[in-house]
């Protein structure tokens, strides 16, 4: 995960090029130490006096002990090394994101039914193996305050929700069978995200969006959130395909060239996401 902040002459401070104010910043780099993130940092006019919102930033982060990247651009397309020159910064992957080939399997809906019972506790990845990946829900703590402050801004923590998302789950290589919070940071940028959301106490499962689970992942989803970066690659209908199988066909887009979140469908008419289906009865 990374943040991206920038300090203005003015004494503004954009978080993902937003105007923001103290608390959002410092819930943002809550996310992010979270999941082990870094701070991209950029500073308008360096060669004159930090402004005050500079200095608190920089503090806020050091207290966190989350790495920083220094840029001269506005843009952060570059880094400023350890002698004060700029470099290209480089891309952020060396392999494109891309949806992997997957194990086949007969009982593909008893997987995904094992994936949500799973979720239930806090987040499980799927991998293409059709094993997957644990990350127990964290423990109340006072940090956690403007976390979770934010993610029941975007879903309400009071009733628990089916959140159904398509990313990256082909890590890099070297990972192994449990990759680290850096593997999967890197490969799902809005890991602290997901992070939030099952703090709060919603279900979070993870798949790759190949077309043979598409119907079955999104099964009973109350909110369905996809990478950009695969929409093209599950094919023209995969929004309707997705929709037609969860219980609250929400569905919002994570931009990869923003950082922010797009509704592209939403459950009810009216504003945001909407609840209008409830769990059946057991």
């Amino acid at each position: 995960m990374r943040v991206k902040i920038s300090v203005l002459a003015s004494g503004t401070v954009l978080l993902d090029g937003q105007p923001v104010d103290g608390s959002t910043i410092d819930a943002a780099l809550d996310r992010a130490q979270l999941v082990q993130g870094q701070v991209w940092f950029y500073r308008e006019a360096p060669a004159a006096s930090a402004p005050p919102q500079a200095l608190a930033v920089i503090q806020n982060v050091v207290r966190r002990k989350l790495p920083v990247s220094l840029s001269s651009r506005p843009d952060f397309s570059d880094w400023v090394d350890a002698k004060g020159v700029s470099r290209p910064r480089a891309e952020a992957a060396a392999t494109a994101v891309r949806i992997p080939d997957v194990a086949s399997r007969s009982d593909i809906g008893e997987v995904f039914a094992r994936i949500r019972q799973a979720a239930a506790e806090g987040i499980a990845i799927l991998k293409p193996d059709r094993t997957h990946i644990a990350m127990p829900r964290l423990e109340p703590s006072g940090e956690l305050r403007e976390v979770a402050a934010s993610m029941s801004r975007l879903v309400d923590g009071s009733v628990v929700r089916n959140i159904a998302v398509i990313a990256c789950t082909a890590f890099a290589p070297g990972a192994g069978d449990a990759p680290g919070l850096a593997e999967i940071s890197d490969a799902i940028p809005f890991l602290g995200m997901l992070v939030g959301l099952s703090y709060i106490g919603h279900a979070v499962w993870v798949f790759e969006g190949h077309a043979t689970a598409l119907a079955f992942g999104c099964r009973d989803a109350d909110l369905l959130l996809v990478d950009s970066a695969l929409c093209a690659q599950m094919g023209k209908d995969w929004e309707g395909i997705c929709a037609a199988s969860m219980r609250n066909a929400n569905i919002l887009v994570h931009r990869r060239d923003n950082l922010q979140l797009a509704l592209v469908r939403s459950a009810a008419a009216g504003d945001g996401l909407q609840f209008p289906n409830r769990p059946r009865a057991c």
